[in-house]
């Protein structure tokens, strides 16, 4: 399977998930890691705002609000 199909896996509500896990409730790579099945490599993408950039804006947006 391909890395871009591999990441097309994964909900937008997914990746808000992981995002606000890691960001705002300070969960280890590795708990998000497990919960989500994910490899390292596309977690840090998605937590950088490397793959899905507008997921990534949508909450930096959210995360200034809380």
């Amino acid at each position: 399977m391909q890395f871009s199909n591999y990441l097309t896996g994964f909900s937008d509500d997914d990746v808000y998930t992981m995002l606000y896990l890691y960001h705002i409730k300070e969960n280890s790579l590795d708990a998000v890691m497990r919960r989500f099945s994910i490899n390292q490599e596309a977690l840090e993408g998605f937590l950088e705002g490397r793959y899905r950039k507008e997921c990534y804006d949508s909450f930096k947006v959210v995360e200034k609000m809380l």
